[in-house]
This record gives structure tokens, C-alpha cells and sequence, in this order.
């Protein structure tokens, strides 16, 4: 998991989930990703079920600048072999592998010993089954990864989150997050009267890339499903030409990476255009902080910024990463 960019849930401060997300535009997407994951490579194998099946998915809340975001990540119920209690992963589509928290499954084994047995010296796994939704999955070699608390509230109202579910769960497969009804389904099909609206996107090391229609230019968004904050995040003179003449910035710090950077937030009335449709973000983002240079490399590989679920709440997005087509279903 990405040390610095990891939804800290198990840590006492929340508001640290926008700060440390933020680091993924600034370091341009894709490139940073696999830096990060240098522990984690891509070596667990996914065992799904290969017909249609659907997982439901909740939200969790947190703050940003001082404002409830009801968005902030996707949780998804899952069980555990010989445990009783429901746990939560969270579907980060930035990350490249599902990982599970080494800690968290340390508690878990201490409790219930039947479980797999996991101790200060474990960072992986021979297998892992979990049951998702009706369905069990098995995952080969799952990573552990050294974060979160040792501690576990076993009370029926607390939301423990254990791990994180990855974009490997995409890998040759297509996929429908149906945000509305708030699911995601699975070796989905493309009906057949939406077919010719599928459109080409870049599906590069588990990293997606979505092209779109900004102010008439056309580039890429780095899409990121553990990332809410935003709308849109990118270069502040693209930020600026999309806010209103009038519009001022809220501005408030964020941390990456033990530096302090600066988040600019505009309200604008423009939109991004994708897969045929026009969809308004209401705010635009920039960061200051940020060197020329990595703005400029970002810029060089055609990504124009990033995006994250507030984007596509009231759409279905369809990813089959084996063609590497992409659509958007208006909700009803």
C-alpha cells in the first residue's frame, strides 16, 4: 500500500486521508504509483468466480477543510474463514494489489487462533480466502503491510477496516461501478445498444487513465477510486481558467510526504466532457507546492490531472481493462 498516500482510518486523525492523496497529482499519477508499490509488486494472484456477481459497497465520511465529505472511500463488506465479525476493505482503485493489514490480522489471529496464523515477522500470506458479498474469493500471496493499529473494536457498530482491495480485481475482466445503486458488479456485459459508446482509455501497470475533454484540449485523468476529495485536481492554470471571473480560493494546507503543501479549491460552472457525456464539477483544485518540474513532467505524459469518485456519483462507469474501453451509464 502506498505509505504516503494511504486512507489512514485506523489512525486518530482523519483529515489525514485528503492530505496524504494529494501527493498522487503532484508526482504525476501512474509514475509515483509504481514507485511506491516497489514492496508490493505485482505477485498476488486473484482467484474470482467468473460469472456475473455483484458486491454492494458503502460509503465512509470524513472532513475536508472543515466540510463533511459523505464520499470519502468505498467500503466493502467482507468476511474472514473462522471469525464472525463483519469486516470492511476498502476499494482503492489506485492501488495496483489487494493487501490486508498485517496488524489488524494480528489482533484477528490472537482472538480467534482457528484463523491464519500471523505474527510480527509475516508480510505475506501463502493464501487468503474471504467471502465477498455470496461469494468467496481466494487470493494467492497476499501482501501484509505494517500499518494501522493492533487493535481491533469488536463491537458490532464499528467499522474495522483490514486491507485494501486493488485494481488487480480488474485485471482482463470488465467491471460496472454502479454508483447510484452503489455496487459494483462484476464480469459485467455491455448491453448491446451501448456498445458503440465504449471508448478507448489507457489500462497501464493497474494504472487507469481516462481521457477527456477539458476547455476544449483533450488529455488524461489519472482515476483513483481512493480518492474523493476532488472533482478535479490539476494545474493551477487550468484551474484558474475554468473558475468563475469572480471566484475566490479556499485555501488550506495539506501534508505529503512530510512537506506542506497548499490546496486550492474555485467554484466554477464549467464541466469535463467523457464517454459522450458533459458532466459538471462545481469545484476545480490546484496545489501550491508543487515544483515546475513535476508539474511539467505530469504534463509531458499527457495527464491533465486527477479524478476521483465525486466525478461519476450519478453515472454507472464501465471498465474492461482486457479491451481497454471504458463507458458512462447516466443514472435513470
Amino acid at each position: 500500500m502506498r505509505p504516503a498516500c494511504i486512507i489512514s482510518f485506523a489512525e486518530k486523525n482523519m483529515n489525514s486521508f485528503f492530505s496524504k492523496k494529494c501527493c498522487l497529482l503532484i508526482i504525476t499519477g501512474f509514475i509515483l504509483t509504481s514507485m511506491l508499490y516497489g514492496q508490493h509488486t505485482a505477485t498476488n494472484i486473484v482467484l474470482l468466480p467468473s460469472k456475473k456477481y455483484t458486491v454492494p459497497f458503502t460509503w465512509m465520511h470524513d472532513s475536508v477543510n472543515g466540510i463533511i465529505e459523505p464520499h470519502a472511500a468505498m467500503l466493502i463488506p467482507v468476511k474472514l474463514p473462522n471469525c464472525s465479525k463483519q469486516f470492511y476493505m476498502q476499494f482503492d482503485m489506485g492501488a495496483p494489489n489487494t493487501i490486508f493489514y498485517q496488524p489488524k490480522l494480528r489482533a484477528i489471529s490472537e482472538k480467534y487462533p482457528a484463523f491464519y496464523r500471523v505474527d510480527d515477522s509475516t508480510r505475506r500470506l501463502a493464501a487468503m480466502e474471504i467471502t465477498v458479498g455470496k461469494n468467496k474469493v481466494m487470493i494467492k500471496e497476499p501482501g501484509l503491510l505494517d500499518f494501522a493499529e493492533k487493535t481491533i473494536d469488536w463491537s458490532a457498530n464499528k467499522k474495522e477496516i483490514i486491507g485494501t482491495i486493488g485494481s488487480d480485481w480488474l485485471d482482463n475482466r470488465t467491471v460496472l461501478i454502479d454508483y447510484p445503486q452503489q455496487q459494483i458488479v462484476l464480469n459485467y456485459t455491455v448491453p448491446s445498444k451501448l456498445e458503440n459508446r465504449l471508448t478507448d482509455f489507457s489500462y497501464i501497470q493497474r494504472n487507469i487513465l481516462i481521457p477527456v475533454i477539458i476547455k476544449g484540449k483533450k488529455t488524461m485523468l489519472y482515476f483513483d477510486t481512493g480518492s474523493s476529495a476532488f472533482a478535479l485536481l490539476t494545474s493551477k492554470e487550468t484551474a484558474i481558467s475554468m473558475a468563475g471571473a469572480n471566484a475566490v480560493a479556499s485555501r488550506y494546507p495539506v501534508k505529503s510526504w512530510g512537506r506542506t503543501l497548499y490546496a486550492n479549491s474555485l467554484a466554477t460552472t464549467d464541466s469535463v466532457e467523457l464517454s459522450q457525456l458533459t458532466i459538471p464539477i462545481h469545484t476545480v483544485t490546484y496545489m501550491d507546492g508543487a515544483s515546475e518540474e513535476q508539474v511539467n513532467r505530469m504534463l509531458k505524459l499527457g495527464i491533465g490531472g486527477m479524478t476521483g469518485n465525486k466525478l461519476f456519483l450519478h453515472t454507472g462507469l464501465v471498465l474492461d481493462t482486457r479491451n481497454k474501453k471504458f463507458l458512462l451509464i447516466p443514472s435513470k
